[in-house]
Order: structure tokens, then sequence, then C-alpha cells
């Protein structure tokens, strides 16, 4: 049955588990007066009697008894959607973030991170739906209750943090924020657990590893042209080989973010030139033998945490290379969809495109348009269908379900698109550009309406 979506009042009354429904939403989903049925707000669920509102025949406004509010732990009342399901009348959907580092200070809820959380929860307004935040430690599993951190409009117009007890979501978005985060034994014990609790889906869950991913992708025939040749624990003759193959080689950290670690290798010269970021500043170096350049690099570093991989020569944008960040997210449809193209160039001297290293972000449109003009179009249409493709097949071989992704892409100087990381806790820092600020709404909005298709609503 269709989705409904209606104003939700409580109606003081101690003493009856009741919803009070007007007589076109009666009819509607198919309802009677005084008709028994279960009401279910995520994993909680009651039985109530259904009665008629008289006063208001033609409103869409549903009525809940205070004791059925307090039996299905409903935090607030306002725009919600309504959903029958063979004896079921869902309200809903529930959606929760599950993140760490959540405390009881309602001026900052989540600490460093409390304005990211409240951007995100600002997407629910106008959708209907109950969205909130909590760690690992704030679930009663016994009660399939949590204690929540939800954003709510005050009467002067501005958000506030209220911490309120609710129902266990009917899906869960994953933000633990770092892999150390993952190991912690609460984490652990909470994935352990929902694996095992019924039909609560997470999506985005964990974090990727860039040689898991390319062993997904590069034997795949329908992505592998935009894969770039890739070795593990990359041993000298290994890098020989590549260095003989490319101008450019590129050493990363297998579970590096942010860029850090990344080293650049060029054949220059009749000898090489390494370059790479070390903390205070951009550091290069040019080496005669291989070998040297090959301990240089590795003597602080361990080899079985890098992988070598081909360099790509990027096109340039005022004679500096850029990459692309491409933002997708799943709809409300279960299509995957771009939010944001976001092109990022790298600093003066920089080994990569990240803004921390001295990078800058410009909308991908306005960089493509200067780069390729009346071809922008065609430019635009190949980078995002690579994209939807690179997306749909890294979510067919995890086998999870993904919500969004975050691509790292690149343009070589004959026109072809390169991926060279995928990212599944994709930061936002790209949206904090003035012209790319309604692609961030999109994107936040979107992260709801795949929500509601994963909750079935």
């Amino acid at each position: 049955m269709e989705t409904t979506r209606v104003r939700l009042r409580f109606l003081p009354h101690p003493h009856v588990y009741g919803i009070i429904l007007p007589i076109n939403l009666m009819q509607q989903l198919q309802l009677r007066p005084r008709q028994r049925i279960t009401i279910t707000l995520g994993k909680k669920e009651a039985v109530a009697v259904v009665l008629n509102d008289k006063r208001n025949p033609d409103s869409n406004v549903v009525k809940i008894t205070s004791l059925l509010q307090e039996e299905l732990s409903i935090p607030h009342g306002g725009l919600i959607n309504l959903k029958r399901e063979g004896e079921t009348l869902r309200i809903g959907p529930a959606i929760g973030i599950v993140t760490t580092g959540v405390r009881r200070d309602p001026r900052n809820p989540i600490g460093p991170r409390t304005s990211f959380f409240q951007k995100l929860l600002q997407a629910q307004e106008g959708k209907g739906v109950f969205y909130y935040i909590f760690s690992p430690h704030d679930v009663d599993w016994s009660k399939n209750e949590v204690v929540a951190w939800f954003l709510r409009k005050g009467k002067n117009g501005s958000y506030v943090w209220r911490k309120m007890k609710t129902a266990m979501p009917d899906v869960i978005y994953d933000r633990v924020p770092s892999r150390s985060a993952e190991k912690h034994e609460a984490v652990r014990d909470f994935k352990y657990k929902l694996a095992n609790y019924p039909n609560t889906p997470m999506f985005n869950q964990g974090f990727f590893n860039k040689w898991g991913v390319h062993q997904l992708l590069y034997p795949n025939p329908e992505v592998n042209e935009h894969i770039p040749e890739t070795y593990t624990s990359p041993s000298l003759q290994t890098v020989r080989n590549l260095i003989k193959k490319y101008p450019i080689v590129y050493l990363k950290p297998k579970n590096g973010s942010l860029g850090y670690g990344i080293v650049k290798v060029v054949r220059s010269g009749g000898g090489y030139d390494v370059s790479y970021h070390n903390g205070s500043g951009n550091v290069k170096r040019h080496f005669t033998k291989l070998s040297a350049l090959y301990q240089h690099i590795f003597r602080s570093r361990r080899v079985s945490s890098y992988l070598a991989q081909q360099g790509i020569s990027l096109m340039t944008y005022q004679g500096r290379p850029f990459d692309f960040r491409v933002h997708l997210h799943k709809n409300q449809l279960n299509q995957w969809v771009v939010s944001c193209t976001a092109a990022k160039v790298a600093g003066s001297g920089s080994v990569t495109t990240h803004v921390r290293t001295g990078g800058t972000v410009i909308p991908g449109d306005e960089l493509l348009q200067h780069l390729f003009g009346r071809q922008k179009a065609m430019m635009v249409e190949r980078i995002s269908d690579a994209s939807i493709r690179l997306a749909t097949a890294i979510e067919m071989a995890k086998g999870i379900d993904l919500g969004e992704l975050g691509l790292d892409m690149g343009i070589d100087t004959h026109g072809h698109v390169w991926m060279f990381e995928a990212n599944s806790k994709p930061g936002r820092s790209i949206f904090k550009h003035a012209r790319l600020k309604q692609a961030d709404y999109e994107s936040r909005k979107l992260l709801v309406d795949y929500s509601c298709y994963l909750a079935n609503f």
C-alpha cells in the first residue's frame, strides 16, 4: 500500500491505546472504526484501537493517545508517514545515524562534529521522518529502544538539540568516523548484534581498503578501463617494471585518507624525482638510482602497507593537475545519481589535489566549461556514466547496501576517465564552496530518500 503523509498530534489519554483518524484517512488505509490493529514505530509495536475523528472528517491530522505514544516511544509529533502493511500500520520511517563520540552536552552533543551532523539532520525538513543520532552505547536491545539526539526547531525558529528515548530505527546509516573507532569493542558488539537483529538494514558499513577495491574492479570488464594498474606490497622490481612502463608511478598507503603518505615518482633526466608531503611541507628530491630512491621511501614506511600504482598524466588547469571528487547517492528508487562533481586543483608543488596540501576546489561544471567549451556536456556525461557504472560495480561486488560514495576521478591528457579511489565515508569539505551549496542540500536530501527506500516507506 502507498505511503500517506499526515500530521501527527498527541491526545492526553492515560487509559486507551488509541489512534484517531478522520474518515477520509480511514478509507485510504482501509481501516474501520473500533478495529484493533498493530501499530509500529521502528522496532517497537503495540496493539491499538482505531477511532473515528468525527469533528475533522477531511483533515490529514492523526492523533495518538499518550498511552500509545509512551508504549511506542514516539519522540515528537509533526509531519510523518503512515503505511499499511497487512494487519500492521507503520509510523515512520525511523532513521538512525550511528556514530561514536556522542556526549551529554546539548550544545555540542557530537563534540567537534556537531555542525556536520546538524547539517545532515536539517535534511529531514518536509520529509516526514524521525531522524536521529545515537551511539552503540545508547541501545537497549531488550526493549528495542535507543536514547538518541534529535534536532528540533525551537519557538524562535532556531534549531535545538533534544535527547529523547525512541524506538530502534527501521534503517541505520553508518557514520562511525574512523578505522580505529571501528575497532572499539562497543562498535564491534553493536554490529554483531545488529547482524542477528531482524530486518534492520545498515548502509555504508565500514571503510574501503584501496587494494580490496582494486581487486574487486580490475577483473571486471564493465569498468576495468577506468582502473590504473596497481600492485600491493611493491618490491623494488615491481616499482622498476612500472616506471619503465609509465613516466609517473604513485606509492600509496592501502588505508590512507586525505592524501596522507602518498609518494610520487617521476622519470626525469636519466634519474628519478620523488615528491611527497612530510607534515610540515612538500618535499622534492632527485635520485640517480631507483634502488636508493626505494630505500629512502621505505626506510620509515612498511612496504606491506603500500600499493604501487600506474601514474596518470592528468590534464592541467592553469598549469596544475586536477582531479574530481564525484559524490554519488542512491535515490528513493534505489538508482545511483551524481549529486556533485567538484574539481580539486593541486597546490603548488603538491603531490595531491587535497585542500590541506594547498589544493583548491572549483565546481566541476565551471572547470569543464573552461577546458572543453562546447564539448563540456560530452565530458560531464563521460564522467557521470563512468562514476555510476563504477558505483554499481562496487556495490554488487561488495554485496552490501551503499547509499553514497565519493569517487576520486581524473581525466588524462587524451580525455580518458580514470578512478583513483573510492570512499565509503566521503567527507563533505567540497560542499563548503559557495557555488556548491545547492549540491550540498541535494546530497543530504538523497540520504533521507535512500533511507526511506531501505525502510520500505
